[in-house]
């Protein structure tokens, strides 16, 4: 614990030098995965594996850049909610066998603090959801979910402006999770550190973005672990671990590494009025543990044991309109699903499932945001 106490004020450290930016609680027993925060450039995506929470997409942020210098404001902190509602797709399948709808409300809330002397700000954001329908074997119908909180530190690395049509800039952000979710308690979630480096180019009306993301999670135990007493009685006689009175632990193995990478393109047609695209990837690795490393009879002998390791991509398409200064809407269309079909030979198609549709990899979504 000393060690890992240490790394964390190493990476705070070399934030905070002056020479030298997050919700979970759709599948309880999944780890966490990246922040939900934006794609570098355009506010985008969310976490390459949270589809629903990704639908606090608001619009590109650049259209503050086409203001007069007179009509920005100039104050050291800020204020932000976001309402949305997304709609799955399987909601308009025609099989009468599938889950046909998987939608919900989302209210998500943050505030940030620019530190002067330091130029860093701290940001802190939480929010919940309202689900509408079943959305799977963990979420009940019309269920109230209090998602993961998180708090960190944003600093511009670099920057570039023409003050005529080109503008570069880096910025860093450290976060961490505060576990306030269903789905963290469930798996003992201690807390995420979430290093990213993002980059944006601004170029006449256009913004192109870029932001690599590391997520290290830590967690009480190497799998999710439950109350006996909330467990029926075929999963208690199915040989789980007993940990403690109150605890067992169920299959699968926790995420504990996860690296993504988000790309993501903006148009502004009028100053309060744009389009932004995005593609996102990730790579997760599970806990190296002695069960999964363990090769037996059972074992396919083609089988690599060690680390799990999964990937998904996330394509986005969204449309935003700014009416007032500090209100803004948007509506797109997000795909969270896996980077491959599943015999493993070709790509899916990033933007829209056109493979499963009764799963709801692709969500449509509709945000209102209001920030000061």
């Amino acid at each position: 614990m000393n060690g890992r106490i240490l790394l964390i004020w190493m990476m705070l450290a070399v934030l905070l030098a002056p020479v030298t930016a997050a919700a979970q609680d759709d599948v309880v027993y999944q780890p966490r995965v990246v922040s939900d925060d934006a794609a570098a450039a355009p506010e985008a995506a969310d976490s390459v594996e949270a589809p629903a929470d990704a639908a606090v997409i608001a619009a590109s942020d650049d259209k503050s850049d086409a203001k007069d210098d007179d009509e920005k404001d100039d104050k050291s902190w800020g204020v932000e909610g976001v309402l949305g509602f997304t709609l799955g797709l399987g909601a308009f399948t025609k099989d009468e066998h599938a889950r046909k709808i998987r939608s919900r409300f989302t209210f998500d809330v943050g505030a940030y603090y620019t530190i002067p002397v330091i130029d860093v700000s701290i940001h802190a954001e939480t929010g919940f959801s309202q689900w509408l329908s079943k959305a799977g074997g963990s979420n009940g119908k019309y269920e109230f979910r209090w998602g993961d909180s998180n708090i960190g530190l944003t600093r511009e690395i670099w920057s570039y402006d023409s003050k005529k049509d080109f503008k570069i800039s880096f910025e860093g952000d450290l976060s961490f999770v505060i576990p306030t979710s269903k789905a963290s308690w469930t798996t003992n979630l201690y807390t995420t550190i979430t290093p990213s480096i993002a980059m944006k180019i601004k170029f006449a009306q256009l913004t192109f973005g870029y932001q690599i993301i590391y997520a290290h999670s830590f967690h009480k135990y190497t799998s999710p672990t439950v109350d006996p007493s909330e467990v029926d009685v075929i999963s208690r006689s199915a040989g789980n671990e007993i940990l403690s009175a109150n605890d067992i632990s169920i299959e699968g193995i926790l995420g504990e590494i996860e690296l993504a990478h988000k790309f993501a393109v903006g148009y502004r047609f009028f100053p309060n009025f744009g389009l932004t695209i995005g593609l996102a990837f990730a790579d997760t690795w599970s806990y190296d543990s002695k069960s999964n490393r363990n090769k037996d009879e059972f074992v396919s002998e083609y089988a690599k044991t060690g680390r799990g390791h999964s990937q998904a991509s996330q394509g986005t398409i969204a449309l935003d309109y700014s009416p007032l200064k500090y209100l803004t809407l948007a509506f797109g269309v997000i795909s969270t699903q896996p980077w491959k079909t599943a015999d493993n030979k070709t790509l899916r198609f990033p933007w829209f499932d056109t493979v499963s549709p009764s799963k709801n990899y692709t969500n449509f979504f509709f945000t209102i945001k209001g920030s000061y």
